[in-house]
């Protein structure tokens, strides 16, 4: 493989993975951010949020030569010839991507361009936009009085957060989107090191590419929502959802991946992502109902999780509430759209107090004009929970996975336990004071009363 000179722009979650990744197969990375204090950090090795792996991965890198930041768009368009976009994209009021920043950034690479490159837009955007990139960074040539030539091609990420470093080094797939010969050669050139297997490089025009990466997020949130749908129907049938989705699992067609049911979905990516896929769709008269349903079923998870405390101890006004898990998932300290947080907010609101635990979040900005008394993260789980009534398990953490029932009924005032992730078994607990629900499984004290049943038939 020759070692091809890269420009990343976005320092952040896409753009940064994405920079340390091609640095590590060999290219040259130069990685561009307006904000000057984080490329400070960056070039000091330090990493402005949590990924596993991501952290080593620049250091080793910058300490190859092979990976630098830099606040200086010109000298990040000098040095590359493939150009990647990774800004974000963040909702407009609409629900569509605010394509803002993708735009401004192929317009001032126009600005400064000298020499042929390829513009690749990572971004998640809107079908289309790569046309807008096109006049973006045309309009900027224009404006600096160059002929030079470009090509642009849709490549987008697919990356997990928490496993992000891996997806990328791995990746099941890897999509362009181009109909400029130039741009198909050149990242074909760029990914060489990552096609290990058949059909890993797709290639397909524009639109196709830019919809691919709504479509496969829309698909996985799909599959959540609609077990949190067979988990509504498990807890009014008394069936045990885990149960079914074991059976599912089995299943070759289906197989197990994003089907727990649970508090439902947030970060970056799912709930931003199927909203612009519904702005696509209105602003084409498309109507687009299953994604509609699977936003509405997310909506309702939280009230799901509430009710099942409710039903446990009655009005929350008053109760001191433990919540274990802040991040949207594990391994990240993410809480954007994290379902503990408006969990928290709808507590608050019935006149609870929260104390909360995260091994990786620390605070929370929206609530931390709040006084401890009503709000307050701790240092550990067992301090979240101590004299607390309920406790509500909002994200599956392995350090939460190993509890002590016992200890946990001897610490809380109230032993109520509302397992937002289905982590833990109600036979766990049905040796103690502990009155445990999950989301489409049995209650302890159901399994209790089967177990009271086996015994009068034997």
């Amino acid at each position: 493989m020759t070692p091809m000179n890269v420009a990343v722009f976005g320092a952040g979650y896409v753009g940064l993975v994405s920079a340390a990744g091609l640095a590590a197969i060999g290219h040259n990375v130069v990685c561009v951010d307006i904000d000057r204090e984080k490329i400070g950090s960056l070039n000091n090795g330090q990493i402005p949020f949590f990924e596993p792996g991501l952290s080593e991965l620049v250091t080793q890198c910058i300490a190859d030569l092979r990976l630098t930041f830099t606040d200086s768009l010109p000298d990040a368009v000098a040095h590359g010839d493939v150009l990647i976009i990774g800004v974000g994209t963040p909702p407009l009021s609409s629900g569509a991507a605010d394509t803002s920043q993708v735009l401004a950034a192929a317009h001032a690479i126009g600005v400064n361009l000298q020499r042929f490159a390829t513009v690749v837009v990572k971004s998640t955007v809107p079908v289309g936009t790569s046309i807008q990139v096109v006049h973006a960074v045309q309009a900027g040539i224009e404006q600096s009085g160059s002929r030079v030539q470009f090509a642009v091609a849709s490549n987008p990420e697919f990356l997990k957060e928490g496993d992000a470093v891996r997806d990328f080094m791995q990746p099941d797939r890897i999509v362009v989107g181009a109909s400029d010969e130039r741009a198909i050669t050149m990242l074909t050139q760029l990914y060489e090191p990552l096609c290990t297997h058949e059909n890993a490089l797709m290639v397909m025009n524009e639109q196709s590419s830019e919809l691919c990466k709504y479509a496969s997020n829309a698909m996985l949130a799909t599959r959540i929502s609609f077990m949190n749908e067979m988990a509504k129907l498990s807890d009014a049938v008394g069936a045990d959802i885990s149960q079914i989705t074991r059976v599912m699992a089995a299943d070759a067609r289906i197989g197990s991946k994003y089907l727990n049911a649970g508090a439902g979905f947030g970060g970056s990516c799912f709930p931003k992502d199927l909203r612009a896929i519904v702005a696509m769709g209105n602003e084409l008269g498309c109507d687009l109902d299953v994604i509609r349903s699977v936003i509405a079923v997310n909506d309702s998870q939280q009230e799901v999780v509430i009710s099942k405390a409710r039903q446990l101890v009655g009005s929350l006004k008053g109760k001191r509430c433990a919540v274990w898990g802040l991040s949207f998932k594990p391994e990240t300290d993410d809480i954007r759209e994290a379902p503990a947080v408006a969990l928290i907010h709808a507590l608050l609101a019935e006149g609870a107090t929260v104390c909360a635990h995260d091994p990786l979040v620390k605070w929370l900005p929206m609530y931390s004009s709040l006084p401890p008394e009503i709000f307050t993260i701790t240092d550990s789980p067992n301090e979240a929970t101590f004299e607390s009534d309920v406790l509500f398990l909002m994200t599956e953490w392995s350090d939460y996975a190993a509890i002590d029932p016992l200890k946990l009924a001897n610490e809380m005032r109230e032993a109520n336990v509302v397992d937002g992730r289905n982590l833990w078994r109600s036979v766990d607990f049905s040796q103690t004071s502990v009155n445990y629900v999950g989301i489409g499984r049995h209650s302890n004290e159901i399994f209790k009363e089967v177990e009271q049943l086996k015994k009068l038939v034997s």
